[in-house]
């Protein structure tokens, strides 16, 4: 009998994308279980409370990097790593850049939004001080915080597009983890998770096309 996987953690999360798709990609069976309250991340992962979270019948996989190599070993085709140990490495390392870089970006915009909830309705402070406020909150610039995530995002996107060059998928012709790494990140961006991140995305016609190549051999 086939052992039951089961992957946990919100649909539209970059990180949850990137492990179903993969599960997907190695024509695995699988049921996708989203949190429908804040206690559920803490029951499915009583370590950390992050999720994605994949469990193989009685066994746990946590962090969507062991959940694709998990996968990997228990399905080895299509392999998520080239047999390349050069090839190998550099989508190692891209990968593991594509989730820290826009991980910062995310919860820096997320500390942004929480900062603006608590702010108590107070005395309103002078204009001069709001000035500051913003000058010390964009980092010693006039530029305001959510304008110097987008832009810190565009440069990042130009960087993919650098990497991905004239080829179909990141340092080969066949997805990796590189590419579904890449791929979790840029499907939120383009449901605008960071408001005016999916222009950006947008305007990146190698970035739209490399989506719709990861989409064709992972279900659409």
């Amino acid at each position: 009998m086939a052992p039951k996987l089961v992957l946990y953690g919100p649909a539209q999360a970059p990180y949850t994308e990137k492990c179903r798709r993969g599960l997907i990609l190695k024509g695995l069976d699988f049921e996708l279980h989203e949190p429908g309250c804040p206690e559920d991340f803490k029951r499915w992962n009583p370590e950390t409370g992050l999720l994605p979270v994949l469990t193989i019948d009685a066994e746990r996989i946590i962090d969507s990097t062991q959940i694709l190599l998990h996968i990997d070993a228990l399905a080895p085709k299509p392999p998520l790593l080239s047999a390349d140990p050069t090839v190998a490495e550099q989508q190692r390392h891209l990968e593991n850049w594509a989730d820290e870089s826009f991980l910062y970006y995310f919860q820096r915009w997320t500390a942004l939004e929480q900062g603006r909830a608590s702010e108590a309705p107070t005395r309103r402070p002078s204009s001069r001080l709001l000035r500051l406020a913003a000058w010390l909150r964009a980092g010693g610039t006039w530029e305001r915080p959510h304008t110097a995530i987008l832009r810190s995002i565009d440069s990042r996107l130009a960087d993919l597009v650098n990497f991905l060059g004239s080829r179909r998928f990141f340092y080969a012709d066949a997805p990796s983890i590189a590419d579904l790494a890449v791929y979790g990140i840029l499907f939120t961006l383009r449901n605008d998770a960071i408001p005016g991140a999916s222009p950006l995305l947008t305007r990146r016609p190698a970035l739209v096309a490399f989506m719709a190549r990861v989409e064709e051999v992972s279900g659409g």
